[in-house]
């Protein structure tokens, strides 16, 4: 960050201060939330993995009584439960997204919208926005900081904790 950007930072308040990181937190939910479903969906691989070699070897193998059956029971009811968590983590990053989403609709200032969803919806780097927008990295972030205090956010949303 700039250190004139950083500059206008520090010269707030305790308050402003931790609203400003309070949205910020909150902005960043949403890549908590898409991360959680990587990393759901990877723990789903696997257990697809496990579940067709014990499949193949089920059938190639000879029958030597009923503990395999088991085995296989067991492992379709963790591929049901991390397939219901992927559903309800999936849920809950779409509402996030959709509630970031309604408050930069709101924003009077489009720049300031545009900054903040290619940086929390799209995950882009600050160089990279600045070549999409055309700006310096010191405007996007000057930019991104004016709208991070401009955000208008429900009251209850600015001090939600996205736990998934």
């Amino acid at each position: 960050m700039p250190a004139q950007v950083k500059g206008e930072i520090d010269s707030m308040d305790e308050k402003e201060y931790q609203e400003y990181q309070r949205k910020k937190e909150y902005l960043a939910g949403y890549r908590k939330a898409c991360k959680k479903i990587e990393s759901l969906k990877e723990q789903l691989e696997s257990l697809l993995e496990i579940e067709q070699s014990v499949r193949s070897q089920q059938l190639s193998d000879m029958p030597k009584g009923s503990n395999r059956h088991q085995d296989l029971s067991d492992l379709m009811v963790k591929l049901e439960d991390l397939q219901a968590q992927i559903a309800d983590a999936i849920m809950e990053s779409c509402k996030i997204k959709l509630e970031i989403e309604g408050a930069l609709w709101k924003m009077e200032d489009p720049e300031e919208a545009r900054v903040l969803r290619f940086r929390y919806i799209y995950f882009m780097q600050c160089s990279e926005i600045s070549k999409a927008m055309k700006y310096s990295r010191t405007q996007v972030w000057r930019i991104h900081d004016r709208a991070i205090k401009n955000l208008k956010m429900k009251h209850h949303e600015t001090f939600r904790c996205v736990n998934i």
